[in-house]
């Protein structure tokens, strides 16, 4: 499914005016996806986006942290009930780990030096969504899938498009228009 939703995710990012690349890797680390945008008379927007979409989500979006795994003795995609404390504490080492860590800011300034970044998690649905809180507390711009779907259905002559999602778009714009009129 990731590959699939970072799919439609670029597409839409492609057709609100974004250049985008996907899959930056550096070493074994791996952004989803870059995207800048040019604003006239200003500094162009530029997004880190993670996409972590599920549909039947069985745990956390975030591992257990390296620290709590190993204090607990469970692996890190374990799906224990975490305390409000344990959870945060996975957030955090899962933003340090996603957006923070040297490597991904080496990368991001590689393509584009000196851009203020936004960090943009787009989901789908999510078993706990006080991690989403938390995920949002730590300044971690949150986008539902459904808000991208609903975008790509409803705009019309797009900015800009130019990924593999662009049929893919075109094909679920196709059906939302026609399931209405046969409702």
């Amino acid at each position: 499914m990731s590959l699939l939703a970072e799919t439609l995710v670029e597409e839409w990012l492609n057709r609100q005016g974004f250049f985008t690349i996907r899959g930056v890797k550096q070493g074994v680390h791996e952004i989803d996806l870059l995207a800048v945008r040019h604003r006239s008379s200003r500094e162009p927007e530029s997004w880190h986006v993670e996409s972590q979409v599920s549909f039947r989500p069985v745990s956390y979006i975030t591992p257990l942290s390296p620290e709590l795994a190993a204090q607990l003795g469970k692996k890190p995609t374990s799906s224990f009930r975490r305390t409000e404390n344990q959870m945060a504490q996975c957030v955090t080492s899962w933003v340090a780990k996603k957006f923070l860590a040297a490597r991904k800011v080496s990368a991001r300034e590689s393509l584009w030096p000196s851009l203020a970044w936004r960090f943009v998690v787009v989901h789908g649905v999510v078993k706990h969504p006080e991690e989403l809180q938390i995920l949002s507390s730590q300044g971690i711009t949150l986008v539902p899938l459904t808000t991208a779907l609903q975008d790509l259905c409803s705009s019309g002559v797009p900015v800009f498009t130019g990924s593999a999602g662009g049929d893919l778009a075109d094909l679920i714009a196709f059906y939302a228009q026609h399931s209405k009129l046969g409702a």
